[in-house]
């Protein structure tokens, strides 16, 4: 049978993929019944099960394949709600280009141009739905999210265009051709879901209002330019230069909608930057790791070279704190930051490339002559015994012809000599004064890069250096015995500081102590998450400043912020099928659950449960918690929790509500009273409005018993509502 995760065909009756170690039981994509392996239909309802799989990634050699991925969708026909972005791109005028040509003709002056738009969109972890003939449809965030789909997509048109240009620029010289792309891209929710078009061949595709507006975007776009949304404008603004070009009334939309076009980049690359762009948040806590990272730089300035590595998940604030000990140490250093981006990977050296251009102070726009001057003035300056390095340098910093000079060296020599080159030029200049390298995000590090960092580990004992590096919890490294090293856990802000910062956010009138409470709730004091909450509850009308901050009308629910939901779509689409679809299953079940009701709602077997449950804990999606007579578990951040359950489709969310009160009512046939609520939750969201009811009004008066009287009114309001 084949793998749903990796497509590995493995023997009948396995449970476990014998290449992934996915689950292989098959699960309904209506009812989520378990099924056992080769059941052909649903025994619970009926339902086909098979599956369908999007055709597998394969060398871009041909582009006769319309559809290109580097991760095979894994969603069933019923498929799922995700926010993406949408990119559209074709050849401007190809059909007046095209007429009076032989088709073979047309075809070897197309393909090349779709070949690079792939190309560009893969570059960036995109996926190609399909091609157009003469252009393409690609998603980014989809099928598996990224936390900066929007800036892929830009970069992915940059790209494009700047391929295009040089493509062009050959054709205008042969044929007389000229060949220019309009682009256009749009961000919004869409269902994505995978259909079998046959026996072998499957399609993966979205639909929803926004892709056909990314669409509409590009056919206004003028040849050679990229236009997007107003909808983007606050995602991507700093990152990318952008031109306004007023609101414009758009076929099959009501409104006009203001464009923009995509200029060019623009002087931000992270989140911190952009967060300072607009004025950073009070900085509050972190004296503890403020102390650690004064007591290295005093170790390191006394030539004890340190390393001081801070680890957290996203949000915490590892960037905030490098840049708040800068702040305060910066006068006594050289200091010198090596940032690594999501994309980053297939990019190499592309953090040290940053940092070595700022300390040869080279910038994008420079030519070969002034990259050279500037780079064989530093060196000479520093030390004239250096100058063996300067190919190297040269090579790595983008001087023409530098690379040609190095053309028959072996790589591998090459490669080890580069790195020296970086080394000696750090350690000669921590000897002139003390040296504070910052490596920002090494989950995203290349290859290469990495290569550097630990070559840079091992040379600093004796040097002025002060080495800071952050990442998440999944990377890993090989530095932690060493006595020069530091670890600091950095976790979210405890009530009282997470307070403080509201404080500083919204002022201190008593009426928003309410909402505070909420968003301290609902994102458990990690304080990016808390500033885009805010930020989304202003531009949402539901907080107005006027001198002070004013709840200007009642909250009933806290959206998440598209930021947000960003960063934690990214990390459940790096779960396998299996446990994604079960995380899913616990959003619907509830904040805190029980093993007996995941057992009973899932009808998974206790061995597979107990594998995938553990795996979710590992990763810091759900937490068991403490219990006198049953298992139960909580999740970790309620925000997860949230995008988990939106990311459902309705019919299929409803039924699981349904099939969740249904256990309930089994499970504690002789102790409903307990549960009242719960029942009238699940029997309501399922849509079985009568059961809901009637446990609405069970639950009331359970609480007007007890005497909550508003606490019966919300009960019986909320059933009514639906």
């Amino acid at each position: 049978m084949k793998c749903a995760k990796c497509g590995a065909d493995n023997r009948e009756r396995r449970k476990f993929c014998s290449r992934c170690g996915g689950a292989l039981a098959s699960s309904c994509p209506k009812c989520g019944a378990a099924n056992e392996p080769g059941d052909d239909f649903c025994g619970e309802c009926g339902t086909s099960l098979a599956l369908s799989l999007a055709a597998r990634s394969e060398p871009l050699s041909d582009v006769d394949s319309l559809r290109i991925t580097s991760k095979t969708p894994s969603e069933s026909l019923d498929g799922e709600r995700k926010t993406v972005t949408a990119l559209f791109a074709d050849i401007k005028g190809s059909m007046e280009l095209m007429e009076g040509l032989d088709p073979e003709e047309a075809r070897a002056i197309v393909d090349p141009a779709l070949k690079l738009m792939i190309e560009a969109v893969r570059h960036y972890d995109g996926y190609v739905v399909q091609s157009t003939g003469d252009g393409i449809f690609a998603l980014f965030g989809a099928p598996v999210a990224h936390e900066d789909h929007p800036q892929r997509a830009l970069y992915s048109a940059l790209r494009m265009h700047e391929a295009m240009r040089h493509y062009g620029e050959r054709l205008r010289a042969e044929k007389g051709l000229n060949l220019q792309l309009r682009i256009g891209v749009n961000i919004g929710e869409v269902v994505v879901r995978t259909i079998q078009t046959g026996t072998v061949h499957a399609e993966y595709s979205p639909i929803g209002h926004s892709t056909s507006l990314a669409a509409r975007l590009q056919t206004l776009a003028t040849p050679g330019s990229t236009v997007i949304s107003g909808n983007m404008r606050a995602l991507v603004e700093g990152y990318f230069q952008l031109k306004g070009l007023g609101p414009t009334r758009i076929k099959g939309v009501s409104e006009p909608i203001e464009l923009f076009e995509v200029a060019g980049l623009g002087p931000l690359r992270t989140r911190l930057q952009r967060a300072a762009a607009r004025g950073l948040t009070k900085f509050v806590g972190r004296e503890r790791e403020m102390d650690a990272l004064k007591h290295a730089a005093e170790q390191a300035q006394a030539g004890h070279g340190q390393i001081v590595a801070v680890i957290a998940d996203p949000g915490v604030g590892k960037s905030r704190l490098f840049y708040e000990f800068k702040a305060t140490s910066q006068s006594a250093w050289v200091v010198l930051e090596a940032i690594s981006v999501s994309h980053g990977k297939a990019s190499a050296y592309l953090p040290v490339l940053e940092a070595l251009s700022e300390y040869f102070e080279i910038s994008r726009d420079d030519d070969d002559q002034k990259r050279r001057e500037r780079i064989l003035g530093k060196v000479l300056g520093l030390d004239r015994a250096l100058e063996d390095t300067l190919p190297y340098l040269y090579s790595l910093l983008g001087v023409a012809d530098a690379a040609d000079s190095l053309a028959q060296m072996d790589p591998k020599v090459r490669r080890r000599r580069t790195h020296e080159a970086i080394k000696r030029i750090l350690l000669r200049e921590s000897l002139n004064q003390p040296l504070m390298l910052i490596f920002e995000d090494l989950h995203w590090i290349d290859s290469e890069t990495q290569a550097q960092l630990n070559l840079l580990v091992e040379a600093i004992a004796n040097a002025r250096i002060l080495l800071l590096v952050n990442y998440r919890r999944e990377y890993r490294h090989e530095w932690g015995s060493r006595t020069d090293y530091t670890q600091l856990r950095l976790d979210p802000l405890g009530r009282e500081n997470a307070e403080e910062m509201l404080c500083a956010l919204l002022g201190e009138d008593n009426d928003l102590i309410p909402l505070k409470h909420v968003i301290i709730e609902r994102t458990q004091g990690i304080p990016f998450f808390m500033e885009e909450m805010v930020q989304a509850l202003f531009e949402e009308g539901v907080l107005q400043r006027n001198g002070v901050v004013k709840l200007a009308r009642p909250i009933s629910t806290v959206k998440v912020p598209p930021t947000v939901q960003a960063v934690l779509a990214s990390r459940i689409d790096r779960l396998c099928a299996a446990e994604k679809e079960l995380l899913q299953t616990l959003a619907v079940l509830g904040r805190e659950f029980t093993l007996k009701l995941v057992q009973r709602v899932t009808l998974k077997s206790d061995d597979e449960l107990d594998v995938m449950l553990a795996h979710l804990q590992l990763g810091e999606f759900i937490n068991e918690q403490p219990a006198v007579s049953e298992v139960e578990y909580s999740f970790k951040h309620a925000l997860t929790q949230q995008v988990a359950y939106n990311s459902l489709l309705t019919q299929r969310r409803q039924f699981i509500h349904e099939q969740t009160a249904h256990a309930i009512e089994a499970l504690y046939e002789g102790q409903l009273e307990d549960h009242h609520g719960e029942l009238a939750h699940h029997y309501l969201q399922g849509s079985n409005t009568v059961k809901a009811l009637r446990y609405a009004q069970l639950a009331a008066e359970q609480a007007v018993a007890r005497g909550a009287f508003s606490e019966a009114a919300s009960t019986i309001m909320s059933s009514g509502t639906h």
